[in-house]
């Protein structure tokens, strides 16, 4: 994992960042339908939850291996591809569920969670102007 002294080119971004999405719409189906089951069951099936800490350890291995240099392989792009679209897909579902999914319940219930998913994505977005 040394540093590159070259960028790397679209045609070799398309291909890694393409194959992370499909394995994270995959995996988002997956955690759906553990959702759904849990919903009607009324605890989580134990795939489910081991898929999760499977994502984060996975995740977190991820960010520890590329902390500290350039992005120079197919595979370590496709790796930093999954952890941002897994960040993306959780701050959306912050914002679902502090905007829609709670709405009726009382104001100081929706408060913080309107106030959290806010700060989460500008967090986001100030991270991307600030690279």
């Amino acid at each position: 994992m040394g540093p590159r002294s070259t960028p790397m080119l679209l045609k070799q971004l398309i291909a890694p960042i393409a194959a992370a999405t499909i394995v994270n719409v995959i995996l988002f189906a997956l955690a759906w339908r553990g959702h759904r089951q849990e919903k009607r069951q009324g605890k989580p099936p134990w795939p489910y939850e081991a898929g999760l800490v499977g994502y984060m350890l996975v995740a977190g291995a991820i960010l520890y291996m590329t902390r500290e240099g350039l992005l120079t392989s197919g595979l370590e792009l496709f790796g930093a591809a999954m952890v941002s679209e897994g960040l993306g897909v959780g701050v959306t579902y912050t914002l679902v569920h502090a905007f829609i999914l709670s709405r009726g319940r009382p104001w100081s219930e929706r408060a913080f969670p309107i106030v959290a998913s806010v700060f989460l994505t500008a967090g986001a977005f100030a991270a991307v102007l600030t690279t």
